[in-house]
């Protein structure tokens, strides 16, 4: 792919991510020009295979799956530099990302992890474990993570000569999208239930603190409601103490925005708690406001 190319899409996929992700747009801002490019680009290629699941998934699960499963055939194509057929919208966020994945030697398989997840999203509503669901958000949102780290790291020479150094970089970064998604899964319970039927608390943890799909349906916020809740934001707490080592270990104008992305997700789970707890009955997030002050006091003390 030609570099003229890449810049003549990227305005396309920097408003796909203006209009779809926020939080993390706001995030973005504070990077270096091409790595903020870099993650317009990704996040349009995320965006397009979970648009196809939530506009198909209720009655059409089947050409959800078959419009994923077209985008990963012609992505292989668009790689690999051979000639494929889809919409001018879609081309461009192919041509584009696999610019960027040869540009900063992001393993492919990533993609791949990540639209299996999307396929998995087509036929799965329930996880049984934790380490079930860990497993599905490898591919949801801790390989989006990975991914970035490459991007962040590209002129980091020990990154790719220091096997250690690398693993455990890319070992707090996998925690961190699993922080990040843990943190989606706790603001989005009520929707994710009434718009696609999914529930992503794992059972287990459901039955340990007595809570019932029948409480999610008729948004109960229990005494029980509330511990599971409890529970769940205290380990999402935990998953993004844990990552945070490893956006200090990333080179220093990238760590400012990642820290920024984090804490701006973070203060999603505060949000949860001012509203008594209650995502069943509505989305809680940040006001734009809210994120514009906090990113600043985030900048100021960031160290």
């Amino acid at each position: 792919m030609e570099y003229k190319e890449y810049f003549s899409d990227l305005d396309f996929c920097k408003e796909i991510q203006k209009k779809y992700g926020k939080s993390f747009y706001a995030g973005t801002l504070f990077l270096l020009p091409e790595e903020r490019d870099a993650t317009f680009v990704l996040y349009a290629f995320f965006r397009f295979p979970d648009e196809y699941v939530d506009t198909y998934y209720k009655d059409q699960k089947d050409v959800a799956l078959s419009k994923i499963t077209d985008w990963n055939n012609v992505w292989h194509k668009c790689y690999a530099g051979e000639d494929f057929e889809i919409a001018e919208s879609e081309r461009k966020v192919l041509r584009a990302t696999a610019y960027i994945f040869q540009k900063y030697r992001i393993p492919f398989e990533y993609s791949q992890a990540f639209l299996e997840a999307m396929i998995q999203d087509t036929w799965k509503e329930r996880y049984e474990t934790y380490k079930e669901l860990e497993d599905y958000m490898f591919g949801s949102a801790s390989v989006v993570g990975l991914m970035m780290t490459y991007i962040f790291c590209s002129n980091d020479a020990r990154f790719f000569k220091d096997t250690e150094y690398r693993e455990n970089i890319l070992d707090k970064a996998r925690t961190l999208g699993e922080a990040l998604q843990m943190t989606n899964f706790l603001r989005d319970i009520g929707e994710d239930y009434d718009d696609r039927g999914r529930i992503y608390l794992p059972q287990e943890d459901m039955k340990k603190f007595c809570v019932t799909e029948d409480d999610i349906k008729n948004k109960k916020i229990s005494s029980e409601f509330i511990e599971l809740m409890e529970f769940e934001m205290s380990r999402t707490n935990n998953l993004y103490e844990y990552a945070d080592e490893g956006i200090m270990l990333l080179p220093k104008k990238a760590s400012r925005g990642v820290y920024v992305a984090r804490v701006l997700y973070s203060k999603i789970l505060n949000k949860i708690v001012e509203a008594k707890y209650d995502t069943l009955s509505a989305r809680r997030g940040l006001s734009a406001l809210e994120k514009k002050y906090i990113a600043l006091k985030t900048l100021v003390i960031f160290k």
